[in-house]
């Protein structure tokens, strides 16, 4: 049977493998190798697939799988697969008669090096690779054969270079230069996202061994490795986490993918650094894990870019919430390390944050303490298509103030760790906040979403009232019932009531219907966190919250969202990191010192 699940491995650089397990890529993003090009993590696929030709009692066959023209497919090398692991390294075995055929995929940590080693159980007279390539965005596709590649062959590799960007491929064969392109693949996913998805694809010719029980393969742009399958595999071993909880140990293990040099990538394929998701990600991903290296050089990283007023690492746009959630990640850094140095250097910095809140612009204000934005898409939920805004949140949007609460109470702490005077005005504030934000939000004994104006929908924002570090409201069990019958599945929290009529169902289709459903009933694994967090500081059995979500915690891969009705499939990206974070963040701060699971 066709197996659609994907695979991907993925190293420090942002460079990353992956496709589907039967190797038929059914997205643009799937490649065999996938370079991150800059700090703007710019992704081409450089190398799109192998085609695998084998020769077996006079017989060939075909490890391969492609999808053409929408409905062909050819070859039938899914026929032949009986396993697979995708972690730690994802490894492959087929069988074809009495020959097993075992192949594994390994990226170097640090450099765009890939390595692939096949292993059989007997010798094999003939084996052919045909190397694919694109050397194109991995948003787009190449549709014409008019393309120029500069093909060099030299001594048991092959250099390719197009447009200054090169790629190597290293082997112990022969090469037969038959330069061919293959027309009409289909990423049916692609198509059913209403983007482009049909593709032509250039081979140099193929590589042919002889005789061989195993082989490797060395694919990369830039450092060339020298070391073998087994070194690289132990290097790889050597990352990952010491944790020995069971019941957590992958989700912190698979964690590692998102981490580079000094960012953390929000999701896979399509992000790069966003700062909201880098500042929740901080605790789960890199904290816990005692990463504390790894975690003062992103803090760092964003302070020096003056980073944090901005959604996206690279963008100018901005958001309402990406300072509070910094203040947040200083204040997570501080309680696992206890680096007070680090916080004095910085508390400028974080109190230039704070007095940006309280001065007006074009953006917000303040009204009785309260931060009131005047756009509709400066926060978390900020589905958008063109003009069209599909979460409006202007107003006063819960979050926003249960964070700029925290913010405050979060420079209080600091300022009294480090004996300095704290400013009337924020303290102030506090009070007013403090004094008014249950009078200000809960109608009818909801709260609702936004202030000025009043937006009733029933969202999950509110939960971070009680969730956060100096949590505003207590007694999140006086609420908890309408957010488990309206709200809670689980494999996360719906991002409106089941009730609303405003709620979609599914999220599915081209851009602007997937972006309509994004905030509007989409469910959110990432929204776990703090939901446990709330539930456990008001009494409720740390069991029962483990038990519920255990199917969430036991995922090899946590998706970015799940549908409204129906959340079993994943959706959006394949993995993301806040999902991994909050899940690894409220499993060790809220569940684990009670929890008795077998």
């Amino acid at each position: 049977m066709l197996n659609y699940d994907e695979w991907i491995i993925t190293n420090k650089n942002g460079t990353y493998s992956s496709s589907t397990v039967s190797f038929m890529n059914t997205r643009t993003y799937h490649g065999l190798f996938v370079k991150n090009m800059n700090n703007s993590f710019e992704r081409y696929v450089l190398l799109s697939k192998l085609f695998e030709e084998i020769l077996i009692d006079n017989n060939i066959y075909n490890l391969d799988t492609n999808q053409y023209n929408d409905i062909y497919i050819y070859p039938d090398g899914y026929k032949y697969l009986i396993n697979y692991n995708k972690f730690p390294v994802p490894e492959f075995n087929y069988q074809i008669n009495n020959i097993k055929i075992k192949k594994r995929i390994i990226l170097d940590p640090y450099n765009d090096f890939l390595k692939i080693r096949y292993d059989f159980s007997g010798k094999i007279k003939n084996f052919k690779l045909t190397p694919l390539i694109a050397f194109r965005s991995f948003y787009n596709t190449v549709n014409n054969d008019n393309i120029k590649y500069n093909i060099k062959n030299g001594n048991n590799y092959l250099n390719i270079n197009y447009n200054n960007t090169n790629l190597n491929i290293e082997y112990s064969g022969k090469f037969n230069g038959n330069p061919l392109w293959y027309y009409n693949f289909t990423y049916f996913i692609d198509k059913e996202r209403g983007s482009g998805y049909k593709e032509n694809l250039f081979s140099p010719g193929n590589i042919e061994f002889n005789n061989i029980n195993s082989l490797e393969i060395n694919i990369y742009s830039g450092v060339k490795n020298n070391i073998d399958f087994n070194t690289l595999l132990n290097r790889y071993l050597n990352l990952l986490s010491d944790i020995n909880d069971k019941n957590i140990k992958k989700l912190v293990n698979i964690s590692t993918y998102f981490l580079t040099g000094n960012n953390i990538i929000a999701g896979y394929y399509w992000f790069g650094a966003w700062a909201r998701d880098t500042m929740i990600s901080l605790p789960g991903n890199v904290l816990i894990p005692k990463k504390f290296g790894l975690a003062k050089k992103i803090l760092e990283n964003y302070i020096n870019l003056g980073i944090p007023m901005k959604t996206n690492f690279n963008s100018n746009d901005v958001s309402e919430d990406v300072s509070l959630w910094f203040i947040y990640a200083m204040k997570k850094y501080y309680d696992y390390t206890e680096d007070i140095n680090f916080i004095k250097n910085n508390i400028n910095y974080m109190k230039k944050l704070i007095n940006y809140y309280l001065n007006e612009n074009d953006l917000h204000k303040i009204y009785n303490g309260f931060i009131i934005l005047k756009k509709g898409h400066l926060t978390w939920m900020d589905g958008k298509y063109n003009d069209v805004v599909f979460t409006p949140r202007n107003g006063g949007a819960i979050e926003i103030n249960a964070l700029w609460y925290n913010a405050l109470m979060t420079m209080k702490y600091f300022y009294d760790k480090l004996n300095l005077n704290f400013d009337s005005v924020y303290g102030n504030t506090i009070n007013l906040l403090k004094n008014n934000f249950k009078n200000y939000y809960l109608k009818d004994g909801r709260f609702m979403d936004t202030i000025y104006p009043d937006d009733t929908s029933f969202r999950p924002n509110f939960i971070f009232a009680f969730s956060l570090p100096f949590n505003i409201l207590d007694n999140f069990n006086d609420y908890k019932n309408d957010v488990d019958n309206e709200l809670l599945t689980k494999y996360g929290l719906r991002t409106l009531s089941i009730m609303d009529k405003n709620f979609k169902p599914v999220y599915i289709g081209d851009q602007y219907s997937r972006d309509s459903a994004y905030h509007n009933g989409t469910v959110w694994p990432w929204l776990v966190g703090p939901y446990i967090t709330a539930s456990v500081r008001s009494g409720y059995n740390k069991n029962k919250l483990y038990d519920y979500f255990k199917n969430l915690f036991s995922m090899e891969y946590v998706p970015e969202i799940f549908d409204g009705l129906n959340p079993d499939k994943p959706k959006g990206c394949i993995i993301q990191s806040w999902s991994y974070a909050e899940l690894i963040r409220s499993y060790y701060e809220d569940i684990k010192n009670n929890i008795n699971i077998k």
